[in-house]
């Protein structure tokens, strides 16, 4: 009997197996710590990490994800993720969980060193000393001097007008070819000879030659009655060439200011104020979106051989195909509870992720979000996603609504020129977001109730005067701001009935500045294109030569209509 047992192999197997027990949670705080970094390319951390083979739980302590764009900031931290793991699974590198709880999911945490990995780079960090641009809201912007405008356009405006006279000579050549066709004398002096020889011609023969000759002097007036109608279409396109061409500097003119802002008076003035701040908050917001998203389309293991590029020599990790396959990581219901700042207040929410796949593709269902909460200062949240990556290009939605939210000393503008912030306010913001193949389309709808704005003492310019005297009276204000593009480079535009009231107040000023570059801009165009509208403007006046040829033509033909009756 004893000779059937391998002491030493058991032995072996025993130390592996206690090696194995005692090391296991540090394996797994390892892999989910290097694995993390590598996805998010910033630091991933975990206090510990706790399995339990008798329960067939894993508790994972303290996870923290950096902000790839802000090595000191989380984009979230958990406190607790507790989960039931399928064992068996586990061992075939698959994790599986039918439920977990995430206790403490906290967004937007500051860490206490940087989460920064080497080489890794960072778009939104602001570098030292660094400001914003000098804001001047009685220009509104930045506007490129009119001499540079001009010399910029007057190339493509010239080959403009180029191209109108190249259509009239086109006109004009084409009225020499018609007029080479008409009758010409030594036609109608053939048509002439042709009547007084049928005068000596017996009755049948005068008849059927007169008939004859009738039918093509008519083709001929009819021809002529084509042609009154083509001059009457060419003088009407020629004056259509004339006048585009007479009004293209005030064309071109209004075209410049609405390619820099300043066609539609006042509206969208407040993307001026706050334009930086809310790019950077839609950055900041589409960062935490992209980093869970890239998670979520895992190329498919189960792909065929001709897809998959092999390289020699190297080991490979083989899975075979299944009646059920799994996914390498599924979690089908989490419990979630945590908080998230929003222009300081702190909302805490309770809510369920369902179906969270690293391939949903495999998995076969989307993952599902929905949770609600609220803060201590009555604010409400209800939030409700759907995250589809099952196809080729991803169908994301997400709609969430904040409503009673109490703001306070909300920085709206860090310009030093004119720093401007809401001290307080009350908000009711609703968000709709959707990403599909044609790109983002997400609106932000906000109502400020209560509002009291405050334009720091340090402005000494005229606009910021003029700014406190409009945002005095504003005790209630929307803002609406439209999203699309791609989440790499978003476009945003905004709106808000401040828009009208900032205008309300500097209108004199500001109407007076677009109106002043309005009119310079539209006199030098005026002035480089003169020379060649002038000569556009002279070169309708062959019509009038040719419709006298025509009128001549005619008479004759009726005069000689005329004898044969």
């Amino acid at each position: 009997m004893k000779e059937w047992i391998r002491w030493w192999g058991l032995g072996v197997f025993a130390v592996v197996a206690a090696l194995w027990i005692l090391c296991i949670d540090w394996v797994i705080e390892s892999s989910i710590e290097f694995a993390g970094t590598q996805a998010v390319g910033a630091k991933v951390e975990l206090d510990s990490a706790e399995l339990s083979l008798s329960d067939g739980t894993l508790t994972l302590n303290r996870l923290q994800v950096t902000n790839p764009d802000k090595p000191m900031q989380n984009l979230f931290e958990a406190e607790r993720i507790h989960s039931q793991v399928d064992l068996l699974m586990l061992l075939r590198r698959q994790f599986i969980s039918d439920e977990a709880t995430i206790d403490g999911l906290n967004l937007y945490t500051e860490r206490d060193s940087s989460g920064a990995i080497d080489g890794r780079l960072f778009s939104f960090s602001k570098k030292e000393g660094e400001e914003g641009a000098d804001l001047d809201l009685t220009s509104k912007l930045n506007l490129p001097d009119v001499d540079q405008m001009v010399a910029e356009e007057k190339s493509r405006l010239q080959a403009e007008v180029d191209a109108m006279k190249a259509e009239v000579d086109d006109i004009q050549r084409g009225w020499e070819q018609r007029i080479a066709q008409l009758p010409s004398q030594e036609k109608l002096a053939e048509y002439r000879r042709r009547w007084e020889e049928l005068e000596d011609q017996n009755a049948l023969v005068r008849i059927k030659g007169t008939k004859e000759l009738r039918d093509e002097i008519d083709d001929d007036l009819d021809a002529l009655r084509e042609l009154d109608e083509q001059i009457k279409t060419d003088r009407e396109r020629i004056a259509a060439l004339t006048e585009r061409a007479k009004t293209l500097p005030k064309r071109e003119a209004d075209r410049l200011l609405a390619s820099v802002g300043l066609d539609q008076g006042f509206e969208g003035m407040i993307r001026h104020i706050v334009g930086d701040e809310a790019y950077q908050m839609v950055q900041q917001g589409l960062s935490l979106y992209q980093t869970a998203a890239s998670q979520l389309s895992e190329n498919d293991p189960l792909q065929s051989e001709e897809e998959a590029k092999r390289q020699r020599g190297t080991g490979e990790y083989i899975r075979f195909a299944e009646d059920q396959p799994l996914p390498d990581f599924l979690i089908k219901r989490a419990s979630i509870n945590g908080s998230v700042p929003v222009a300081g207040d702190t909302i805490r929410f309770d809510g369920v992720l369902s179906d969270i796949s690293n391939a949903q593709k495999i998995w076969g269902k989307p993952l599902a979000l929905k949770a609600s909460g609220g803060s201590d200062k009555g604010a409400s949240l209800n939030l409700n996603g759907l995250f589809d990556h099952r196809g080729a290009d991803p169908l994301d939605s997400l709609d969430f609504d904040l409503r009673k939210l109490d703001l306070q000393a909300l920085q709206l503008s860090d310009n030093s020129k004119l720093p401007i912030s809401l001290q307080q306010g009350v908000a009711d913001i609703s968000t709709r977001f959707a990403l599909g193949k044609n790109g983002l389309d997400a609106t932000v709808d906000s109502l400020v109730k209560q509002a009291e704005f405050l334009v720091a003492e340090t402005a000494e310019s005229s606009s910021a005067e003029l700014l406190r005297k409009a945002l005095t009276a504003a005790k209630q204000f929307d803002l609406k701001m439209a999203i699309s593009g791609n989440p790499e480079d978003p476009s945003l535009k905004l709106k808000s009935s401040l828009d009208k009231l900032i205008g309300d107040v500097l209108g004199a000023e500001l109407k007076a500045k677009v109106a002043e570059h309005k009119a310079e801009l539209q006199s030098k165009l005026s002035e480089s294109l003169s020379g060649s509208t002038a000569k556009l403007e002279g070169k309708g006046g062959f019509l009038d030569d040719y419709k006298g040829q025509l009128e001549e033509k005619r008479n004759a033909l009726k005069a000689l209509l005329k004898d044969l009756r």
